[in-house]
């Protein structure tokens, strides 16, 4: 594997890990602001259930991840698709939480009123440079691209001759 792909794999992958520890902080402090303070009222009658599902959902996009970053560490492109599935499943979600707003009866408006701190998990993936799905989207195109290169290299020095990376030293 050259150099240079095993910095992007170990760059995304580190990411993934600060990201992670970001967004647990995220969860946690979220839980503790809301556990005890969900008010009981009418217009909202599915606040503790919607703040506890999305919770959940979060919890699950940071193992994820980092599943997916401690592949990466470890140069398994297996990491790739998991980086890939799990960013691709965070803008499906993301989208879904803003179609969920329109259900009647209360639920849209239980899931609109605990959305910002319900998703303090996935914000820091969701808004690392300030802009909404630049890192999930960048990332995965970053290490697909990645990826492929590895795998024609790879096919390249199977046709007998070592490349100067597979040399010792």
């Amino acid at each position: 594997m050259p150099t240079w792909a095993k910095i992007v794999l170990r760059t995304v992958g580190a990411l993934n890990v600060a990201l992670a520890v970001l967004g647990s902080y995220g969860v946690f402090w979220g839980m503790h602001a809301v556990l005890g303070l969900v008010p009981s009222r009418p217009d909202y009658p599915y606040v503790g259930i919607a703040f506890a599902l999305m919770t959940a959902i979060n919890l699950t996009f940071l193992v994820l991840f980092l599943i997916a970053a401690f592949q990466l560490l470890r140069l398994e492109t297996s990491g790739v698709m998991i980086h890939s599935g799990a960013s691709a499943l965070l803008i499906a979600y993301t989208l879904l939480i803003g179609a969920f707003w329109l259900v009647s009866d209360g639920i849209g408006r239980s899931i609109a009123a605990v959305t910002g701190v319900g998703n303090m998990g996935i914000a820091p993936f969701e808004f690392l440079f300030v802009a909404p799905y630049v890192f999930p989207v960048v990332s995965t195109l970053t290490l697909l691209i990645t990826r492929r290169k590895i795998r024609s290299h790879a096919v390249g020095n199977k046709s007998g001759g070592l490349a100067q990376s597979d040399l010792p030293g």
